[in-house]
């Protein structure tokens, strides 16, 4: 019983369709969102369809929040203003 594995990942393959409240969050950005309460600011790493993995700023680096998250969070763009 052999199994064939994949060398290519799908992921890297899909194309993610953003949502219109996605679209003024492009990658780079830097964005204003709260985070269990608390208020954070960061640039936007990736889109995905209805959020996007936001990269913390310097700032917020060493806070709790962002060493427990690995500096990287993912935010609905609902949550989110443009800074």
């Amino acid at each position: 019983m052999s199994e064939k594995r994949r060398t290519k990942n799908n992921r890297d393959e899909q194309v993610i369709e953003v949502s219109k409240l996605g679209t003024p969050f492009v990658k780079d950005k830097h964005v204003a969102f709260v985070f269990h309460r608390h208020h954070f600011e960061g640039k936007v790493a990736k889109q995905l369809r209805n959020s996007a993995i936001i990269d913390f700023d310097n700032d917020y680096k060493e806070s709790s929040t962002a060493l427990e998250l690995k500096q990287k969070v993912v935010i609905s763009y609902s949550k989110m203003k443009l800074v």
